[in-house]
């Protein structure tokens, strides 16, 4: 039986058939034996991951050409922001975006209480098909890279951050493929403390029934990655491929798996 604070939709009845899962189907990845990552069935996952921060909001068809690269390459993760960047912006510029705006043309005043529901039927739609070729979609809840803060979105309130959070979840967390990471570059983020990625660390812990796994990547400050919300270490270390044993003492350092999600660039 439903309950909805919308008439249409409460008080209804139904029912769905629980079959196995098709081939190729692994379930959600996890932390497995403290440093290494596994699917749910128990197949080792190793992760070889690329980062494309605004892929998704590029227009149709260069979306779609993304997506057959991706088909024909090695990478089984992508690091993609939430929010759109103003870099490539003048090209390329969003066809959704996230919230209702008050008045004018974006960016503009958002209305922060009334998400914008293609925006996220449209991530929606890029995450699955990212499952579909076998690719965990990190997704990156904040960044710095609104130059002038025309934006907002980097300066929303506590209570702002955490409606996000939770309409993010109640959307995206039946994904198998997905990650939570807070921020990339979360020390550039100059509106935002310490405590405010800790809250919202322990608030996705808390409201993701599914546990998907959590990080928060660096810029040249380090996280306290020994705190309990976070599920790995997403790490931004350029001489870590110079020298290997970096890697060992980060994570001896914090006891869980290190991810070196931003090294060299090509």
């Amino acid at each position: 039986m439903t309950h909805s604070n919308r008439w249409p939709l409460t008080n209804k009845q139904g029912e769905f058939t629980a079959t196995p899962p098709k081939p190729g189907n692994h379930g959600p990845v996890a932390v497995r034996h403290q440093y290494h990552f596994g699917y749910a069935d128990g197949t080792p996952y190793k992760p070889v991951g690329t980062t494309m921060y605004s892929w998704a909001h590029r227009g149709n068809a260069l979306e779609e050409l993304t997506l057959k690269t991706l088909a024909t390459s090695p990478f089984n993760k992508v690091r993609m922001l939430v929010f759109p960047q103003t870099a490539g912006i003048d090209k390329h510029p969003p066809e959704f975006w996230p919230y209702e705006k008050l008045s004018g043309s974006p960016p503009a005043n958002w209305d922060f209480s009334r998400f914008n529901p293609a925006f996220f039927r449209h991530l929606e739609q890029r995450v699955g098909q990212l499952r579909e070729l076998g690719i965990e979609a990190d997704l990156i809840l904040h960044h710095p890279y609104d130059d002038k803060r025309e934006w907002g979105f980097a300066t929303m309130t506590r209570e702002q951050d955490d409606r996000y959070a939770r309409y993010l979840v109640a959307r995206l967390a039946a994904y198998r493929n997905v990650w939570w990471s807070l921020a990339n570059e979360f020390d550039f983020i100059r509106t935002k403390t310490d405590d405010d990625w800790a809250h919202l660390g322990r608030l996705l812990q808390r409201i993701d029934p599914y546990g998907h796994l959590r990080s928060i990547h660096n810029g040249k400050r380090i996280y306290n990655q020994a705190e309990d919300w976070i599920t790995h270490v997403s790490m931004q270390h350029g001489m870590a491929a110079a020298e290997a044993s970096r890697a060992v003492l980060f994570r001896e350092a914090w006891r869980k798996p290190v991810v070196f999600d931003e090294l060299k660039y090509e």
